[in-house]
């Protein structure tokens, strides 16, 4: 296993830096947002008053900070109106379509209303851009993807290059050659971009989604990707409880299928409605991913009776799924996964706890 150390950041140390400490930078009430774990535990936040990066640690507390210099944000482009163009009140054929094949209920796509035109909203240019998901890699360069712009920041803190994006991302991850994005799509869309100089190295899924998405932007996350520790990418698509498998190196090319059964009988799917589908997350060391889902997406499939959140525990290596009810009300979001805890982002702010095993 990769170990990540503080002397090898280009993170300032918060024992030589008072004036950080003095801060009180809490992120058991202050954590917000998403957040990036390290293969050591750690657990990166965006702390939005400072505009930089927190690297925290349960049981070692706030480890250290890193300021993002980031690009100005983009001034939001004014809306596109037909005056004469009727409202539409029903859902489009993609949509439609989309129900079909992925159980999606149309609430969750953005309808699309032409009416009169809206106050035109535009970012001030002296503001930065705000960080939407970021990723270290190997070298101890931080990754960041902000306003479909993926944005190097080197070792040394200073902003690196910078690529444009085709779409939102959903979900970032990294290993020892590539940066892996999987864009909110309603059928899955990844791209793996080389470490060196940003340039796609292979694609997995259907490009048409980004710009099915780009039409009608998705409100929720529908399909989810995680690296584990095998070095394989794990995608889970809608509400289907089967991963794809690929292969870091060849992508595409020998994608496999990983299935489970709860109680003997192959898993059901669970119905995802306005919620989305939460994070997938690989338990450092184990061969277990998890998942979560809110009691109300599980009835249906078998899974025990429980309100709130509910993790489902995928062994790998058994083929085995378990859930695991953690007393926690829908709205906490998983972000990371200790040895005996799972962590969550509550839904005013500050991290809970549930016991896993």
């Amino acid at each position: 296993m990769r170990i990540r150390t503080l002397l090898a950041l280009s993170f300032v140390l918060l024992a030589s830096v008072p004036g950080l400490v003095a801060q009180g930078w809490d992120p058991g009430t202050q954590a917000r947002g998403w957040a990036f774990q390290d293969v050591d535990g750690s657990l990166f936040f965006y702390d939005a008053g400072s505009r930089a990066l927190r690297q925290w640690q349960k049981g070692g507390g706030l480890l250290a900070t890193q300021t993002l210099p980031l690009p100005p944000a983009r001034k939001a482009p004014a809306p596109k109106v037909e005056p004469t163009a009727p409202i539409a009140t029903t859902s489009s054929a993609y949509e439609s379509a989309g129900a079909l094949l992925y159980g999606i209920p149309a609430s969750q796509r953005t309808q699309v209303r032409q009416a009169k035109a809206a106050p035109k909203v535009e970012a001030e240019a002296t503001c930065d851009a705000v960080p939407e998901r970021w990723v270290l890699d190997t070298a101890n360069r931080i990754w960041v993807v902000c306003e479909e712009r993926l944005v190097v920041i080197e070792r040394n803190g200073q902003m690196g290059a910078t690529y444009p994006l085709p779409g939102p991302v959903e979900d970032l991850a990294a290993d020892h050659d590539g940066i892996y994005l999987n864009y909110r799509t309603i059928k899955p869309f990844i791209e793996k971009r080389s470490l060196k100089d940003g340039q796609v190295l292979w694609t997995y899924g259907d490009r048409g989604a980004l710009r099915e998405a780009a039409a009608l932007p998705l409100l929720v996350a529908l399909n989810r990707m995680t690296l584990a520790g095998d070095g394989a990418l794990y995608l889970a698509e809608g509400g289907g409880l089967a991963f794809t498998v690929l292969d870091a190196d060849r992508g595409p090319q020998t994608p496999g299928q990983s299935f489970f059964t709860y109680q003997g009988s192959v898993a059901s799917r669970v119905n995802l409605g306005r919620a989305g589908r939460g994070p997938l997350l690989a338990w450092a060391g184990k061969d277990v991913l998890f998942s979560a889902f809110s009691g109300p997406q599980l009835r249906g499939t078998g899974a025990p009776d429980a309100k709130g959140v509910v993790l489902a525990r995928f062994d790998l290596a058994k083929g085995t799924l378990d859930w695991l009810p953690t007393g926690l009300a829908e709205g906490h979001r998983l972000v990371g996964l200790l040895e005996h805890e799972a962590v969550f982002l509550n839904p005013e702010g500050g991290l809970s706890y549930a016991p896993i095993r």
